[in-house]
Parts: structure tokens; C-alpha cells; sequence
């Protein structure tokens, strides 16, 4: 690993792709339950399964943002200096950083008005995530066997 660009190691690698993927699983499903419970139904056992699913969801959301911030200096800036999957490293770390905020509104909310707002944002970029992270892992593989091809040309 050098500071000119930094492949993850295999545990790095799976507890990112864990972190990432409990937060995009568990608030996908917390998504589809929702469109599943009747707004009357106060008692349907769904209610508590996606009260589950949305803690669940936080708590991978913490973990993940600790990943992530330990990614900045182990692998992103590297990376960056390498001048490698800059694009899609610049897009998911965006993402990143506006579901932690929208995540924080919906907490938070500065107008109970805007919640549904910040809601269905933060949905949408939630489910792109899930896009994004293979897109970015792709990306490399890809970036870095042209490299090797390149060095045993």
C-alpha cells in the first residue's frame, strides 16, 4: 500500500461492503414495508419489523460514516493523488455526505413542513447509493486491470 494510490485489503474490503450494504438493505426494505402498511393499521405486525429495519438502519448508518471516514485517509487520498476513479469516488463520497445530512433533517427537521421533502430525497439517493457502490468497485477493477496490461506490455 502506498500513499500513491491504495487497494483495499480483503477485511478492509468485506467490512466496507458490509457497511454499506446492511445501511442500503435495511433502508430498502424499510422503504418497501412502507408501501406495504395501511396508514390506519396501527396494529399490523409490520409496523414493528420496520421500526427494527429503521434502527437497524441508523446504527448501520453510524458504522458506515466511521468506514467511510476511515477510508478518507486510507484509501481516498491516495487515490486522489494517484488520479484514480476519481469521478465515481467523488460521487459516492457526495452521496455519502448528503444522506448523512438529509438523515440528519429527517432527525432534525428545521420545518416539519419540509420532512416529506427530505424524505423522498433522501430515499433517492439512498437507492442510488446502492447503484453507485458497484459502479465505483467496477470502475476500479476495470481501472486497475488496464494498469496491469499495461505494465506487462
Amino acid at each position: 500500500m502506498s500513499a500513491w494510490g491504495t487497494r483495499l485489503g480483503s477485511q478492509v474490503r468485506r467490512t466496507v461492503h458490509t457497511a454499506c450494504w446492511i445501511a442500503i438493505l435495511s433502508g430498502l426494505l424499510w422503504i418497501v414495508l412502507g408501501w406495504m402498511l395501511d396508514p390506519q393499521d396501527f396494529v399490523s405486525p409490520l409496523r414493528g419489523w420496520r421500526h427494527r429495519l429503521l434502527v437497524t438502519h441508523g446504527v448501520s448508518a453510524y458504522v458506515l460514516l466511521w468506514v467511510a471516514g476511515s477510508l478518507l485517509a486510507l484509501h481516498q487520498m491516495g487515490n486522489w493523488r494517484a488520479r484514480r476513479n476519481r469521478a465515481s469516488g467523488v460521487a459516492l463520497t457526495g452521496a455519502l455526505l448528503l444522506l448523512a445530512l438529509s438523515g440528519l433533517t429527517l432527525y432534525y427537521p428545521p420545518h416539519e413542513d419540509w420532512r416529506d421533502a427530505f424524505s423522498l430525497f433522501h430515499q433517492v439517493l439512498g437507492a442510488s447509493i446502492a447503484l453507485l457502490v458497484p459502479l465505483h468497485i467496477k470502475l476500479g477493477k476495470n481501472a486497475r486491470q488496464l494498469r496491469h496490461q499495461a505494465q506487462q506490455a
